[in-house]
């Protein structure tokens, strides 16, 4: 008896070790998070919201990315200029919407595409809503939120990436880059995020998470492999169980559905070049609504900014708003010959 007791002794605690012994020779390792860094003076330019997870704080930062040459980013209004003059109230707006892409993460106020296109058309209020760390479902949000309260624009373009499913849908890998990201980014940052809720679809309906509970590595994953292997299978199992391309177009269904209540026209244009892109844009057509892909191949090294970070750079966004102009040009003359 006392034999079985110690070899069942001995096998409960060899296994676990054969198996981590195993999964090292596989390739396998523990959990490593990438270095991601964030320095904003005077302050964190990036701000929590119960709304819609991240806002833009007030006034202008100097930020730098991951060690990358420092940009200078002016908020106003929650939101980033795209001009330095003043405009009429009586001038018709445009909402451009999205993510950092939008926003225009690493270049200067007058290098992103929607400033471009206000310089382009000084006549119209082309207003830049576009947030780090946004997806589709923040979008919905901003646009609502901005026609309750009177603020209805006469175009809305909404740019959209491949990596907008995960976040529309706050899939585990996503909860897991945002939080572990944020912890290793700018301790500010995480300590502002703490007071945050992040909004996700989930089968039809809009849900929040707050960020202390949106995801956290189990114990042991950041030093054993197995325990790594173990968490990400099971992130992946419940990854599957989402739906994360109807979620996505539930949002912009919405989005559609709001757009046609005001009569304001909508365009979703595609800006990262892959099949997950296409397909979706595809799908969007598909549902009657009209989409522009601009889209670039955002690997290569000229139109990112590596070594510090892939956002697109100064090229980039001057590519998005030679392709934009034409499209709000065919708006402008619409509404003309409306009228």
């Amino acid at each position: 008896m006392k034999k079985r007791i110690r070899y069942y002794l001995f096998l409960t605690l060899i296994t676990p070790i054969c198996f981590e012994l195993a999964l090292r020779v596989l390739g396998y390792s523990a959990y490593q998070q990438l270095p991601y860094s964030i320095v904003s003076k005077p302050n964190m330019c990036i701000e929590a919201s119960a709304d819609f997870g991240f806002s833009l704080g007030e006034g202008t930062y100097n930020v730098s990315v991951n060690g990358a040459p420092t940009y200078t980013a002016t908020h106003t209004d929650g939101k980033r200029i795209t001009r330095d003059y003043s405009l009429s109230d009586s001038i018709s707006s445009i909402f451009v919407m999205g993510c950092s892409f939008t926003y225009g993460m690493g270049v200067m106020d007058s290098v992103s595409f929607p400033y471009l296109l206000q310089s382009h058309f000084s006549d119209l209020n082309i207003q830049n809503f576009g947030v780090p760390g946004f997806g589709t479902t923040q979008s919905y949000l901003q646009l609502e939120n901005e026609l309750r309260n009177g603020n209805v624009p006469g175009l809305v373009i909404v740019n959209f990436c491949d990596f907008h499913h995960e976040r529309n849908s706050l899939i585990p890998r996503f909860r897991n880059s945002l939080v572990m990201g944020y912890q290793r980014s700018n301790e500010e940052a995480i300590s502002e995020l703490t007071k945050s809720s992040f909004p996700y679809l989930e089968n039809g309906e809009m849900k929040t998470v707050e960020f202390k509970e949106m995801y956290s590595n189990w114990a042991g994953r950041e030093t054993f492999a197995s325990v790594n292997y173990f968490q990400t299978m099971d992130d992946k199992r419940r990854t599957s169980k989402i739906n994360i391309e109807q979620n996505s177009l539930d949002i912009f269904l919405r989005i559609r559905e709001l757009c046609k209540e005001q009569n304001i026209e909508l365009i979703v244009t595609g800006l990262t070049r892959n099949r997950v892109t296409k397909t979706f844009l595809a799908q969007l057509k598909r549902s009657n609504i009209n989409v522009v892909d601009i889209s670039l191949d955002l690997r290569k090294k000229k139109y990112n900014q590596l070594p510090y970070d892939t956002h697109p750079n100064t090229r980039a966004h001057d590519h998005f708003a030679k392709k934009l102009i034409p499209e709000i040009r065919n708006w402008i003359n619409s509404q003309s010959l409306a009228n």
